[in-house]
């Protein structure tokens, strides 16, 4: 029953590891530079972000990923960020190192636009003593090179902004570098259409409707996501803050590959936010877990007086 349990953990890390590249953490919409590099810098302030994310708990094997990130402007038109992410998936394990950097327009009367760039260096490993295991295929050569570690560079491209400071709209290009490898692998294949550099995407929208007299704001917003390996996905998101942000809840419902629903809670202490969430999905698959729990902290600082007069989402 082990080695049961054993080989459906590591079908499982590989089959999830093939499957994103992007979007991991359902709570981008709190930090967007986790999908969009035109967001970096865009608040003025700087803000430093730890996300943790435990999928499919009671599962063995099953994802927990942790990404420590800063982004901050340099001046008034510049924005510089930086990630590190570690995910742990069975036996498997995938770091990335990111650099963001976002060049930030206001000259355009009630916008505010952010034209951003993202490089980043990833590895997968897993550990010698797999290839120990009895399950284990003298043949896989992917695994065999994977226990001395496989490295990869890629790009992505991103362009976000708002009107008026009340709605916000971004568009992001992932896996530049990976997709363009991908066709050169896929060059001369039978059937194999032409593709289109700008395949994978990610698009968002949404708005803050604000009511000064109760203190209340209503942020609703949808997410268009395609990405590398893995099907298209909607997403639909509702965010409410309460009584100057010390009570913030929400509310997300996933279109695709079986969708599913999650429950944001949160507050804010000072510079300090709290988040946390909790989602299942409604695959059969949700039969065998216990759901995802995700928390983000996020701590802002050097903040500027009209940023706050203007409470800028």
């Amino acid at each position: 029953m082990k080695k049961l349990i054993l080989a459906v953990s590591m079908l499982f890390a590989f089959g999830y590891l093939a499957a994103q590249d992007e979007a991991i953490f359902t709570q981008y919409h709190l930090n967007p530079t986790l999908i969009n590099p035109g967001a970096t810098g865009f608040k003025g302030h700087s803000t430093v972000h730890l996300n943790t994310r435990l999928a499919w708990t009671g599962f063995p094997g099953s994802p927990e990923s942790y990404a420590l990130s800063y982004n901050g402007a340099v001046g008034e038109s510049f924005g510089l960020g930086a990630m590190i992410f570690n995910e742990e998936i069975a036996s498997l394990s995938r770091m990335r190192i990111q650099l963001n950097y976002a060049f930030l327009f206001n000259r355009f009367e009630n916008y505010k636009i952010g034209i951003g760039l993202s490089t980043e260096l990833e590895r997968h490993s897993v550990p010698s003593s797999v290839l120990q295991n009895p399950l284990f295929d003298p043949g896989d050569a992917l695994l065999i090179e994977t226990t001395d570690g496989r490295s990869f560079f890629d790009a992505s491209l991103g362009f976000w902004g708002t009107f008026k400071e009340n709605t916000f709209f971004g568009v992001s290009f992932p896996n530049l570098i990976s997709q363009t490898i991908d066709d050169i692998g896929n060059t001369g294949a039978v059937g194999e259409q032409e593709s289109t550099f700008f395949r994978y995407y990610m698009a968002n929208i949404g708005h803050s409707f604000k009511v000064k007299d109760m203190d209340f704001v209503l942020e609703p917003s949808l997410m268009l996501r395609k990405v590398r390996h893995a099907p298209f996905q909607l997403d639909f998101n509702v965010k409410a803050k309460f009584l100057d942000e010390r009570v913030i809840t929400g509310l997300q419902y996933r279109s695709g590959t079986g969708g599913a629903i999650g429950l944001l809670l949160g507050t804010k202490i000072n510079a300090l936010k709290v988040y946390y969430s909790y989602d299942m999905s409604f695959q059969r698959f949700q039969r065998y877990n216990a759901g995802s729990h995700e928390i983000t902290l996020s701590f802002e600082f050097g903040q500027k007086d009209k940023d706050r007069a203007a409470k800028f989402r």
